[in-house]
């Protein structure tokens, strides 16, 4: 993921091909526009893959395509429910697939009113990211530059939780291979909180939603951790998507058979091997936090 600016969440690299990147953000927002009234809209990301479709009856038809994963703060009033969801869908539906979105939607009012994390988040964003639409929203950030040192024991505290939760869920969701919806709810749980100790470890956000695909994409975007640590056989094989869709509604009305016993045994093995990459970087992340509180402690003594 390139970042635009120096935003202190990926390091700053020259954008090469920033006539493109105008072009499709452009684009993307008069999508977005049609659909939400919008006060500013901040890029504070990109990732640009190219790749090439060919057409095997026609062999001159080869096309080199160029596929898009955009990072986006967007702020206004009278957010309509679930519509990060909704917008990055017709997004990627209308691009058929090869524009995706990770977008944050807040209000002024939720900025200024967020916990210091949060509002030190939104500022490394609206400091330092793309403004492509708008003004910035001074009632957003009064005093921007005055705001008191971040947490680091509650950000610990708040991670280990996420931490310990997840092992939890994880060793006790082998006991429920006989009700394989029980089994793929307790597993699905597993990477959602994994993913939240994630983010809020290393850029101190904690997002609204909770679709885990969105989940697992803002950690991919955001937080700087090595691709091996996401495996594509766990977070984009057909066989698992379904899995990882089983929400607390999915006890209520479906049955227990959706799922077979060997199916959820299988996304086990790939959630057991998830954890195994991220709890490392999550103990290695707490003790940093460690250090940077008791040099705060320090200073202020």
């Amino acid at each position: 993921m390139k970042a635009l600016t120096n935003i202190g969440i990926y390091p700053a690299d020259k954008v090469e091909v920033q006539e493109t990147i105008q072009q499709v953000l452009n684009d993307v927002l008069q999508i977005l526009l049609k659909h939400v009234n919008l006060q500013a809209v901040y890029c504070f990301g990109f990732e640009s893959k190219c790749y090439f479709m060919q057409n095997m009856i026609i062999e001159a038809n080869r096309q080199n395509h160029r596929q898009w994963q955009l990072n986006s703060l967007l702020i206004g009033e009278n957010i309509p429910f679930n519509s990060t969801a909704n917008l990055a869908d017709i997004v990627k539906q209308q691009y058929k697939g090869e524009i995706s979105l990770i977008l944050l939607f807040f209000s002024p009012r939720e900025i200024a009113k967020s916990k210091i994390e949060h509002k030190h988040f939104f500022a490394k964003i609206i400091r330092s990211g793309w403004l492509i639409y708008g003004e910035h929203p001074e009632l957003a950030f009064p005093e921007l530059d005055n705001f008191p040192d971040l947490d680091y024991n509650s950000i610990i505290s708040y991670t280990r939780n996420r931490l310990s939760i997840a092992e939890g869920l994880l060793e006790n969701a082998g006991l429920f291979f006989d009700l394989p919806l029980v089994a793929a709810y307790m597993l699905r749980n597993t990477i959602e909180q994994l993913c939240l100790g994630i983010l809020y470890a290393f850029i101190h956000y904690h997002p609204n939603q909770f679709n885990v695909q969105y989940l697992v994409q803002l950690c991919k975007s955001c937080c700087g951790l090595p691709a091996p640590v996401f495996p594509d056989s766990l977070f984009q094989e057909k066989e698992f998507k379904g899995l990882l869709k089983t929400s607390a509604s999915a006890l209520r009305f479906h049955s227990t058979d959706r799922f077979s016993k060997k199916e959820v045994q299988l996304l086990y093995q790939n959630v057991l091997a998830f954890k195994g990459q991220v709890a490392p970087i999550l103990q290695e992340r707490i003790s940093q936090l460690n250090s940077k509180a008791h040099e705060n402690k320090s200073q202020k003594q």
